[in-house]
This record gives structure tokens, C-alpha cells and sequence, in this order.
């Protein structure tokens, strides 16, 4: 252990496949300030990138950081953050994070590394197996072409069950940038392409099996509040009810609750494992795997937006599909599909690459999802640019681009625009905006801890299990300061400060790392105010409190805070660095949130639109709190002063 902080292993590994050489580096060289995970990436990225480096150059990083809960006992933290230039990301390619649960994180720190830096490109196909401090590159080449499922399983053949396996499948060996690379059935890291820039290093996969442990600083006080917190825990996603199985897929499939990273002690809605579901390409074939998130959407919902009919055999086969290929979900289902929807509809584009587009048909679905990992044929090939940059060089279905991607490449996600699936309302994503248009990325594990707290406790989406409007905005009051945060009729005031919250508690998600699902906890069905409380520690305090007896760094809740914020500061300071970015390109989603929002609130009784001189000012006042120039968006003189920039 660095510095006597515990959990933290003491070891980062670097490799350099062009020379197939290996280093290792102090944890300690960068705490306490750097904390984990994305704020240790981010002091890496910052020696390593220059500008004008492409995301596919050798010397582009790949850098895999875990954080002092990850493989403790900590609930809900079993979780690893991968940073670097973002194959997915547009107009430009540029630095953000991904992060993937499973057991992989936990593993690496027991094989005694907090993380792995890679640069280079192997000559040929190799991974890199480490094991309890030792570590090699092995060839590849009996790999290369099978999928991510395909390859875990030949892996583990070889070794153990034991070994911890992240991989990529075609998609990311053939450089498709919406590619991702995953562990175990469904842990990937799925926004920003990172299967891509495996593949560009010609790294297969990593295997990773560790017999060792993580010392914590405080045992009993850590063992202590990981047991309230878990114990405070309920319904999915922070969400007030816990769901159940359906009987009748217990039956037929036999589903059952899966947990997708370690530490999990919820029963989530999106998190299910089927065992036997019949193949609808290969018939007699049994299939089995997970269904998480956004990919229970493949069987589609006639009707709405996602208007098409598979069924659910078939929407499984297809997420299991494009898990083994190594394909985005998300960008799949909420921007490609509806995308190739709008355009049979507008009379743009009638096949692809041959095949009549029928999103009802699960072998139309198969193939393009196949073509599009091998990067064949003349559409195909494109739409593996990913679905932003495919409408730029096919010259087709630009309008219909503006209802479905608000900034960087990414498809909407809980921003009341281009996302359906998830139900939000004005003035609530107001914030999404604002974090939106300050991010790298889709703002996703920011804008869980706001949007959808306050929609998924609410009676519109929750009329049973919901709480009463007075009570949320009592809550919002304690969190933020005003009681307008959460009123559904409070417009555009305190909208900022949550995003400026939120977007300090995404970094400390991605540093130690936790759930972003999960964390922080604001609301809570075993408190008599309903406000999230264990021993007299509210909520929002919960990862610092863990953080603190875990390591035994002895900050104050605001140190921790500001350490979080320092990571935004040198994201934006390496953002204007090496891509010029300014106010200009976060002003630059505006007319994505000028359309009417989907859902309309049922306090004002239309659909709002976003009104850009009011959006302007809040995003001033977001400025302000990150103490940034309101014509520049750069850090100013006093910033870097205060953060030692």
C-alpha cells in the first residue's frame, strides 16, 4: 500500500505493446489528491496526450483504473473506470471515460494492481494475462474473429473459472467505433468505443486472477457503515419499490435476478438471467445470458417509439448477438434502429446493402448487425462510423439526426428529448442540458443522480410507491438549498447548482468507483422524512463516509468535494488543450432541446421547449459555480489559482 492508505493496492501497471515491455509505478504517486479511478486517469491521460494525436495512434492510451472500494466489501462497488481518446466520440475523438461492472476490477486488485496503463500496438494479436503480481502477453491469434462471450469461454477453458476475463469481440478487432469491449455476460463498457481502441492495439482481451486481499484503514468502522448502507439499500436504481419476477418467464426461460457488478445488494429491474430461451436463428438451439438496461428494448413495443414487433425470444437472441460481437446497446436501439426507422418512413433509404429494412424481421436485425462488426458492405461499413458520422458521409436523415443525438456523438439518455424510454419532464431536464453541454460524453452517471431520483420517486411515474410533491421539495431544499430543485413548476431556477452537484458526485462514481445507479442516495422509504439517513449520516454522505474508513485519508466532506471538482478542472483544462473547446461547443446542443420535450407535465399542461436565453443565463450561472468565463467557458485566473492548476 502506497503511503499507508488503505484500499489501495500499492501497484499500476503500465505496458507498452509496441516494445512488449512492462513498468510498474506507485499507486501513492498520485494520492491522495487523485482518489481513483477517473481522477488518477485524468493526471495520466494529461502527461501522455499531445496534441493532434489520433484516437487510433499507437501512443493513444488505454488506461484501466479501479479505485479504494473496488473488491472491498463496500456495497455496489465493484466497478472499474476506462479512460482515453473515444473512438465514438464526434465531431472530434476526444478524452472521456467509460466504466464496466463485474468482477474484473475486483480481481485485478487481488492479482495486486489498482490499474493498467497500455500503449503501443502488438505486432499481432496478443492478450495480457495477469496473475497474483506476474504478468505476460500471450498470442491471440486462436482468439482473433471469435466473440467476447466465444473468447471468455476459451479463456476460461484454458485456465479457470477463477479467471477474470475483459475482452473484445469483430467489432472492436475491425476498429468499429461504436464498439465495446465487456466481461462476463453483459459488465461492458459500452459509450465511447473503447472496443475500438483494444482493437487498434491489437489486444484481445486481459485475464486477470488474484489470491490476494485489500487492507481498509478503519476495519471496524468501514464494516460498519458498509452494513448500513447496505441494509438503507431497496428498490432498483434508487427507485422505492423492489420488483419481482414474472412467474411465467421464471417457467418458460427460467429468468432470474443477476447482480451486475459485485457488492450489489438490490434486486434491479433491468439486471435479469435467462437459462434456457429457444434461438430463433438457429432453431434447436438453447441460448443463455443477461439482460441489462437498455437492452430489454430489443423485443421492441409496438406503437411507441420503439415500433417495432420481435417478440421476446427474438429480442433476447439479438442482445446476446450483439454482446457477442462486441456491439453498443445504446447506440443501437435509441440511435441506429429509430434512425433506419425514420428514414423507410421519410422515403430516404429503402434497404441496406441489399435487405429491405424491417425492423420486425430478427434475420434484418442479424445481418446488419454482422455486416456492421465485419465493416461489409457500402452502408454498413458506414454505420460501423457510428450512426453521427454515418448520416454525415451518406448525406441522409441529417434532420431526423437532430431529434436523436444531442452532443459528442452519443445518443439522448434521460434528457426528455431523444431518449423515450425514459420518462422525464420539464423542467427537469433542464439540468440534463446543463450537463450535457459540460460534458465529454453522454452525462449518464451524473444525470442518474438527479433526473432520475426525482422522476422515478415521483407519483407520475410511481402512483403507488411515489412520494407526494411537498416531500420531494422538502428534500430538494436539504440537498441543494432550494426548494425549487425539485418543483415541477420551478422553471429555470436552481437548475444549475444541481448540475454543478451532480456533476462533482459522477466523478467521485467514477473514482472510488460505485454505482452510479445507485449513489447518491437522496430518497428513502425507511426514514419518516423520506430523506435517504443511517446513524445520523444523511444520504449524500454515504461514498465519504465509506471512502474515509476505507483509506483512512482523513479529509472533511468538503475536501473530498473539492478534489472531485479538480477532476472536471483539468478534464476541461485538457479539453481546451489539445481541442480548443469553448462556450461555442456547449452552446452547441441548444437546438436539440429547442424541439417540444416527449412528456408533458402534468402542472403545466403542454409541452415545454428549451428557451435559449434563459438556458444561456443558467449556463452562466453553471460557470460560475465552476468558476469558468462566461464568453470563454476556460477555467479563470482565480481557478487555477484555487485548484493549483
Amino acid at each position: 500500500m502506497g503511503e499507508n492508505y488503505g484500499g489501495y493496492v500499492g501497484r499500476i501497471l503500465w505496458v507498452n505493446l509496441s516494445k512488449g515491455k512492462f513498468e510498474e509505478q506507485a499507486t501513492s504517486d498520485y494520492l491522495p489528491e487523485g482518489i481513483g479511478g477517473r481522477g488518477i486517469a485524468i493526471r495520466i491521460a494529461m502527461k501522455l496526450l499531445k496534441k493532434g494525436i489520433d484516437v487510433f495512434d499507437p501512443e493513444s492510451p488505454l488506461i484501466f483504473m479501479t479505485g479504494p472500494l473496488t473488491g472491498t466489501m463496500a456495497p455496489f462497488s465493484g466497478r472499474t473506470t476506462i479512460c482515453g481518446l473515444a473512438p465514438q466520440g464526434y465531431p472530434v475523438s476526444w478524452y472521456t471515460r467509460s466504466s464496466f461492472g463485474g468482477h474484473w476490477g475486483p480481481e485485478l486488485k487481488y492479482a495486486g494492481f489498482d490499474g493498467i496503463v497500455i500503449t503501443g500496438k502488438a505486432e499481432q494479436p496478443v492478450y495480457l494475462k495477469i496473475e497474483d503480481g506476474e504478468y505476460t502477453l500471450e498470442s491471440a491469434k486462436e482468439l482473433w474473429g471469435k466473440g467476447i462471450i466465444d473468447s471468455q469461454k476459451l479463456l476460461i477453458k484454458r485456465y479457470s473459472k477463477k479467471h477474470r476475463i475483459f475482452a473484445i469481440g469483430p467489432a472492436g478487432e475491425n476498429l468499429v467505433r461504436i464498439a465495446v469491449a465487456a466481461t462476463e455476460t453483459e459488465s461492458a463498457s459500452g459509450q465511447g468505443g473503447f472496443g475500438a481502441l483494444m482493437g487498434s492495439k491489437n489486444l484481445k482481451a486481459i485475464v486477470v486472477r488474484g489470491t490476494g486481499s485489500i487492507k481498509v484503514a478503519e476495519p471496524e468502522r468501514f464494516q460498519y457503515i458498509c452494513k448500513l448502507i447496505r441494509e438503507e439499500a431497496h428498490g432498483s436504481h434508487g427507485w422505492p419499490h423492489t420488483p419481482r419476477l414474472d412467474p411465467e418467464l421464471v417457467r418458460k426461460y427460467g429468468q432470474r435476478f443477476q447482480a451486475c457488478t459485485q457488492g450489489c445488494a438490490i434486486r434491479c429491474y433491468d439486471a435479469r438471467y435467462y437459462t434456457r430461451v429457444p434461438s430463433k436463428l438457429c432453431p434447436g438451439r438453447i441460448l443463455s445470458g443477461q439482460v441489462d438496461c437498455i437492452a430489454g428494448l430489443f423485443p421492441g413495443i409496438k406503437g411507441t417509439f420503439y415500433d417495432w414487433e420481435l417478440g421476446f425470444e427474438a429480442g433476447f437472441e439479438l442482445s446476446q448477438l450483439a454482446n457477442n460481437l462486441g456491439l453498443n446497446h445504446w447506440e443501437i436501439l435509441v440511435g441506429m434502429f429509430p434512425w433506419l426507422r425514420y428514414l423507410k418512413k421519410d422515403g430516404k433509404l429503402k434497404k441496406v446493402d441489399g435487405y429491405e429494412i424491417d425492423l420486425d424481421d430478427i434475420k434484418f436485425w442479424a445481418f446488419i448487425f454482422n455486416s456492421i462488426a465485419q465493416k461489409k458492405g457500402d452502408i454498413c461499413s458506414v454505420l460501423s462510423e457510428g450512426t453521427v458520422r454515418a448520416s454525415e458521409k451518406l448525406g441522409i436523415g441529417q434532420e431526423r439526426m437532430k431529434e436523436l443525438y444531442p452532443a459528442w456523438g452519443y445518443a439522448g439518455h434521460w434528457d426528455g428529448h431523444g431518449d423515450h424510454i425514459n420518462k422525464i419532464f420539464f423542467p427537469f431536464w433542464l439540468v440534463s442540458a446543463l450537463q450535457w453541454a459540460i460534458d465529454t460524453r453522454d452525462p449518464i452517471s451524473s444525470g442518474h443522480g438527479y433526473v432520475q431520483n426525482i422522476m422515478g420517486w415521483c407519483k407520475e411515474h410511481s402512483p403507488v410507491h411515489g412520494l407526494d410533491w411537498d416531500i420531494l421539495i422538502d428534500i430538494g431544499k436539504k440537498v441543494y438549498g432550494s426548494r425549487d430543485a425539485f418543483h415541477p413548476e420551478s422553471g429555470y431556477k436552481c437548475k444549475a447548482y444541481p448540475a454543478y452537484f451532480h456533476a462533482k458526485r459522477s466523478v467521485l462514481k467514477d473514482s472510488l468507483p460505485v454505482d452510479d445507479q445507485v449513489f447518491p442516495r437522496i430518497f428513502s422509504k425507511k426514514t419518516e422524512d423520506n430523506f435517504a439517513r443511517i446513524d445520523g449520516i444523511e444520504g449524500p454522505m454515504f461514498e465519504y463516509e465509506m471512502f474515509k474508513s476505507a483509506t483512512g485519508i482523513n479529509w472533511s466532506y468538503e475536501e473530498l468535494d473539492f478534489y472531485a471538482e479538480k477532476v472536471i478542472q483539468l478534464e476541461r483544462l485538457l479539453h481546451i488543450e489539445l481541442f480548443n473547446r469553448g462556450r461555442s461547443d456547449d452552446e452547441g446542443l441548444i437546438p436539440y432541446f429547442e424541439k417540444p420535450e416527449n412528456l408533458i407535465n402534468p402542472f403545466i399542461g403542454y409541452r415545454c421547449s428549451l428557451d435559449r436565453k434563459a438556458f444561456k443565463e443558467i449556463l452562466n450561472e453553471l460557470y460560475g459555480y465552476f468558476g469558468w468565463d462566461i464568453k470563454s467557458g476556460h477555467p479563470t485566473e482565480k481557478t487555477y489559482r484555487k485548484f493549483n492548476l
